[in-house]
Formats: C-alpha cells, structure tokens, sequence
C-alpha cells in the first residue's frame, strides 16, 4: 500500500496567516485602545463629581465654597504671600474621604517652600514648608486624571477650579473675581445668580512633565516680556476682544521661540493659578489654535501666577468641566469664546442654551 507523506506549510501559506494575524491585530487595537480611554474618561468624570460632591458639603457646613487661596505666613518674619498658601483642593480635604490629611495639616503655616524674592533660585526652605511636608507632598488620586500620562509621579494636579474671566494673576491683586473662586474671597450658591448648572466651578488642566521645549506639544508655557492688553483684568468679556487676542498670539509666538518651565498643575495643595485655578478666557486646548498651556505676563515662562490659563486634557475633542450645581458636563474645544466665557462667570446676566455648549 502505498503511502503518503504529510505536508506541512508552504512559505507562501505562512506569510499569508502572518498576514492575516497582523490586519486582525491592527484592527483590534484601536478597539482596545478606545475601550481603555473610555474608562479612563470615566474615572476622570467621577473624579470631578467627587470633587463637585466634597464642594456642596463644604457649603452645606459653611454656607460658601472654599477659598481658592488662604493666607498665612510661611517663614517669619517674612510678609505673606499668596501663592504659597492652601488651595481649595486642600480646605475640601475632609469632604472627600480625606479628613486624616486634613488634620495632620498645621493650619497655621503657609505649605509652599518656596516663596520668598528669589528663594527658588537660591534654594532657600521655609518653616511652614517643613511643618506641612508630609500633607504637602502626599499624592491623591481623586486629584489626578488617569488618562494624563504626567499626572501620578508626584502630587500633581489635574482639576483646577475657575476664577472666571478675570486674569489678575495673584491673590494681592486678585481677591474676587467673576468665578465661582477667588484667590482670597468664598462665594456661595447665592452669589452664582447665573445659574449653578451654566456656571464653571472647575475643569481639567494637562500637569507638565518638567521637560517642555520651545515650540514643544503641550502642557508648555508662554509669556510675554510687556505688559498685555487684557491681562490684570476683572472681567476681561468687558474689554475688546482684540485685545485679547492680540495676548493670545504675543503668547504663541513665545511658545514658538522660548525656553519653556512645565509646571501646570505642580501643587494639588498650593491655591495659585497654574497649580490649582484657572480662567475661563481661552477655549478647552486653546480652541485648537493656541497649543501652550498657559502664559504669564512681564515674568516667567511658567504656569505658576499665570494670567491665560486654558482648560485642557488629553481626552479628544474636549475638557471634562464641574458645573456649579456638581453635574459633570463634556466641553468640546469649538465652544465659542464668548459661550465659554459666560460659562465662567457667576453673575453676568448671560443667557445660554445648552446646545451652545
């Protein structure tokens, strides 16, 4: 009987399963890649009602939303100064499963190490910043969105809380605003006659990495050498919109030719802007025409004391932003300027539909 010898895969057979593998492959991975985004978008919107949950019962206890930032000495006898103080984030702290941090914080001390003249380039600590290091330092997780690859390493912070339209940069200058916060001043639920559920209470911010180059992607920094035309504003929807964009543009062409510090949301518990508040005057990632994440003004190319503080992610198309009424609502970068800009104020007396956002 004759018999027959088996026969195994040809080359040609071969590369054509190989073939076959690799298109299934590339096929699947986008669907896992978008499962996985989409659970991450989760998590960050419950972040955000969690953080909108701990706002209300911190008014239901005091009848207003915290400060965006105390005021208390760091070092004495030094005077204090504002963008060393306690955040919001920090004074909601037992309103979030957090209490035990809360406690073991001197309340009495200003958190922030640096914060005298010069006292970053020298080198220099602070009392208050030995005194609250173990609570200053302390990485949260409810304050970090898990689809931002810079938020985790450290104590950063991905959720900032909105002052509005105004674009003073310091609480000396800064202690109201046309926001749910200010640097140095508590609003309640009275004072949003806009409507808690049109009014931004907060939204997200990319951390920086540290690492950020001239021209680089975001979260890098501008600045402008003068003094701008609608910086240091109350309420920058009153001025001229030329003016602001002549500000925006002076900030990208920074971005374009500057070295860049990449600090946005550095502190979860240090109340500055860059670090934990933010304004309402460029659209969610810059409206998708100013690509920096934030510029300050006649200083530093840095997000700390910034004055142009965009919403931004890395979610596509958009910002997760916290209403004032602790509903979540998604944001899409086209929103207009002047949609998003009544958004952020509380009392302006604007009407909105909500298709227009």
């Amino acid at each position: 009987m004759k018999r027959h010898a088996r026969r195994g895969f040809t080359l040609i057979e071969l590369l054509v399963v190989i073939a076959i593998i690799a298109v299934l492959i590339a096929l699947l991975l986008p669907a896992v890649q978008a499962a996985r985004e989409a659970a991450r978008r989760a998590q960050c919107v419950n972040n955000l009602k969690q953080i909108g949950l701990g706002l209300h019962n911190y008014h239901q206890t005091s009848n207003v939303f915290p400060m965006g930032s105390t005021l208390q000495p760091n070092n004495p006898p030094y005077t204090v100064y504002n963008w060393s103080c306690w955040s919001a984030q920090a004074q909601m702290l037992p309103y979030i499963e957090q209490a035990p941090l809360f406690n073991a914080a001197n309340w009495s001390w200003a958190p922030e190490p640096y914060s005298e003249p010069t006292a970053r380039d020298k080198g220099y600590a602070s009392l208050g910043g030995y005194i609250n290091m173990t609570v200053y330092n302390t990485k949260i997780s409810s304050f970090l969105c898990p689809s931002d690859p810079n938020a985790g390493p450290v104590n950063n912070n991905s959720y900032h809380m909105s002052v509005g339209t105004t674009t003073f940069n310091t609480g000396q200058h800064m202690p109201a605003s046309t926001g749910v916060f200010g640097m140095t001043w508590s609003y309640g639920i009275s004072d949003i006659t806009d409507g808690t559920s049109n009014t931004i209470a907060a939204a997200e911010a990319k951390c920086g990495n540290g690492n950020a180059s001239p021209g680089g992607p975001a979260p890098g920094n501008g600045t402008m050498s003068s003094v701008g035309n609608a910086a240091n504003k109350f309420d920058v929807s009153q001025i001229a919109y030329n003016l602001v964009t002549a500000d925006l543009q002076n900030c990208s062409l920074s971005f374009q030719t500057l070295f860049l510090a990449d600090d946005r949301g550095y502190r979860w518990g240090a109340g500055m802007m860059g670090y934990t508040l933010f304004n309402t005057v460029v659209p969610p990632n810059g409206g998708g025409q100013y690509t920096w994440n934030s510029c300050r003004v006649g200083c530093c190319q840095q997000a700390q004391a910034a004055h142009y503080l965009p919403a931004s992610s890395w979610h596509a198309g958009g910002v997760n932003a916290l209403a004032a009424d602790g509903s979540v609502k998604f944001i899409k970068n086209s929103v207009s300027y002047q949609t998003w800009m009544a958004l952020g104020t509380r009392g302006n007396g604007e009407v909105l539909s909500a298709d227009s956002y």
